[in-house]
């Protein structure tokens, strides 16, 4: 089976590696030598370097069983040139979807111009995050120059197209992202911004870690909308659709064995801070878990039990040093950049995991618990997707044991 995967975003990266260890034959498409750089080196990967025209990836895709489009959201032209493409050649074409994030207290434009022109009407320094293609406009900014502090890719074409049109000093900041919400916070602090402009690049671009250090530091934060997307699907889907619609894996498919272990005084991770964290904690806790969490912010139910020290705590975004010496880790966010991270990390270490949301990517399926007498139990449903399901018959189990008593 041979793929062809327009990358040049983290997802990108990871559904081709995913395609690869399936056994396909991967082509993945880059725009940049920067994009190649960082695609997974010793992968079995081909990589295509170079922006491609319609009629040149018309070329391109009869070759190839379907077609996968995991572009960035923003790059509107070559979506529409590849799906255009592959509707001539009569190839299944398949948009990765980057989910969006609900951004809060924002002022929302529609495009780069409407930015600038807000951005005429107040003072204060800017911290610009949209990147260099865009980056001519922001020269019609009063003093952009001055103003304006760019953040792009440390790449010398990007650095050479800056300085021409007057970025440069310490108004350019070449570095490599996503970036941490504590990187963030530090950089808006060191030009003492009083604006930040984004876009919409979901959690792998590291959208929330930018929103949050606004928020925190009252930045005003100006996002270009981006348009909604529809018929695509997100990354835990298509593995699913790939796993077992595309037969890339045919092995028997076994239910888990459900081995009940000692949990008392063991270390565990939990990443995220939601109602579903607490879930998770409740349930750790009620078996003796030694629980650390980590999340940007705590709903009042774990922010009343961490304040009757039930559990250790760091504010802040999940880390590699986070899993160190971890018995269990257990992903409860819906951001998948960080979930994939902790599952990355736990499988380098040999630590079982939960992944919230991607059932490949879990070592063992969060049951649900229920209990009477002698009785302890757990759920779980044998692929690991039909939770519906398992709350329904463990509610029927809970209220049999009541009816026994």
């Amino acid at each position: 089976m041979k793929v062809l995967v327009f990358s040049g975003t983290t997802e990108g990266r990871e559904i081709s590696q995913f395609l690869a260890d399936k056994g396909a034959a991967v082509t993945a498409c880059v725009a940049t030598e920067y994009g190649n750089m960082v695609m997974p080196s010793g992968s079995g990967i081909e990589v295509r370097t170079g922006r491609l025209s319609e009629e040149q990836i018309l070329q391109m895709v009869p070759d190839y069983t379907f077609v996968i489009d995991a572009t960035h959201p923003y790059a509107e032209l070559v979506t529409k040139n590849i799906k255009s493409a592959c509707n001539s050649a009569d190839v299944e074409y398949i948009r990765l979807l980057r989910p969006s994030i609900s951004a809060g207290k924002v002022i929302e434009v529609n495009d780069t111009q409407e930015a600038v022109k807000y951005l005429n009407t107040v003072e204060g320094n800017i911290l610009l995050t949209t990147g260099s293609k865009e980056l001519e406009a922001f020269t019609g900014v009063s003093d952009y120059a001055t103003r304006i502090f760019a953040r792009v890719l440390p790449s010398a074409e990007v650095v050479d197209k800056c300085n021409k049109l007057g970025f440069k000093g310490k108004n350019l900041i070449c570095m490599q992202g996503p970036f941490s919400y504590e990187m963030n916070t530090a950089t808006l602090k060191q030009i003492n911004a009083k604006y930040l402009v984004t876009k919409d690049t979901g959690s792998a671009g590291g959208f929330q870690e930018k929103i949050s250090a606004a928020e925190a530091l009252g930045v005003i934060v100006i996002l270009i909308s981006r348009k909604a997307e529809s018929g695509g699907l997100t990354i835990s889907h298509l593995k699913t659709v790939i796993t077992e619609r595309l037969g890339l894996r045919n092995e028997t498919q076994h239910g888990r064995f459900p081995l009940f272990i000692e949990l008392t005084g063991k270390k565990i991770l939990v990443v995220g801070g939601g109602e579903i964290a607490a879930r998770r904690v409740k349930t750790l806790l009620k078996f003796g878990g030694d629980i650390f969490l980590v999340s940007p912010y705590l709903t009042p139910e774990l922010q009343e039990m961490f304040s009757q020290k039930l559990f250790n705590y760091r504010k802040g975004y999940y880390e590699s040093r986070d899993i160190q010496n971890k018995f269990l880790a257990v992903t409860a966010t819906d951001d998948r950049e960080t979930n994939h991270k902790v599952y990355l990390d736990a499988k380098e270490k040999g630590i079982q995991m939960s992944i919230a949301d991607c059932r490949e990517e879990c070592s063992f399926y969060f049951p649900a618990i229920f209990e009477f007498d002698d009785i302890v139990g757990g759920l779980v449903s044998k692929n690991g997707d039909n939770h519906s399901l398992v709350k329904s018959v463990a509610q029927k189990i809970r209220k049999i044991g009541q009816a026994t008593h």
